[in-house]
């Protein structure tokens, strides 16, 4: 299958959703996600949410901001990001149509950009784009986050624990293993680039080698809730 068709695949994929599909969906739960990612970012300021969707998460980061800007290229999760901003009350977040690759002229220079759980959606190319729009309308002293990154080298851990999951200690094994098997085949035959629901896995040594090219220096932090992902947190290199 052809990886660089990811993001158009995925734009397909979420048209029409109104939900993100997080791992644990209840408000508590999306509470803790959004001070997992304000543990790792610089508050106040202005916060550019890359990728948006329906604002579960973005609801909560938003109260450790002066201004926040959400862009996602569903239409449909942006309605549904509304509703949700609407009924919260929430007043300093703003919500506009726009991509990884191309940001609208309102965001102005954001002191914080961050992708939550976006960047598995993206080949290689892709990403790297995203990072040089990033580099282009930071503001001076900003950081961008890519939150939520698969681990390519820890990819059996989610195989194996959440994809399939062992359902007893001998004949389970083998079980599980043709499932996959079945299920990687199905994939193949239907060019499904999201069948595992998560696309792109990525590896620390690629995540810096792109950040390199692009002008960024980057530090990695392991993720709380999730055992199969890594956050990324660049800094332009002056």
């Amino acid at each position: 299958m052809n990886r660089n068709n990811l993001q158009s695949f995925s734009q397909n994929h979420w048209t029409g959703k109104t939900d993100g599909a997080h791992r644990e969906s209840s408000e508590e739960w999306l509470s803790k996600y959004a001070h997992e990612l304000l543990a790792m970012l610089p508050i106040r300021g202005t916060l550019l949410d890359v990728g948006c969707g329906s604002c579960q998460v973005t609801t909560y980061l938003a109260r450790e901001f002066d201004q926040v800007y959400g862009i996602d290229f569903s239409e449909s999760m942006l309605s549904a990001g509304r509703e949700r901003i609407s009924s919260l009350g929430v007043r300093n977040i703003e919500l506009m149509f726009g991509t990884a690759q191309a940001f609208p002229h309102a965001i102005g220079h954001p002191t914080v950009i961050l992708s939550h759980a976006v960047i598995q959606y993206m080949p290689l190319g892709d990403f790297r784009r995203h990072l040089y729009e990033c580099r282009r309308v930071l503001a001076q002293g900003g950081v961008v986050c890519a939150a939520q990154i698969p681990n390519s080298e820890l990819k059996k851990i989610y195989y194996r624990g959440r994809l399939v999951p062992l359902q007893d200690r001998f004949a389970g094994r083998l079980r599980r293993q043709l499932e996959l098997t079945r299920r990687q085949l199905k994939a193949h035959l239907q060019k499904d680039l999201l069948w595992d629901a998560i696309g792109n896995w990525y590896t620390q040594a690629e995540v810096r080698q792109v950040a390199s090219e692009v002008g960024f220096a980057v530090e990695f932090r392991n993720c709380w809730y999730s055992e199969y992902r890594f956050h990324a947190v660049f800094t332009p290199v002056r």
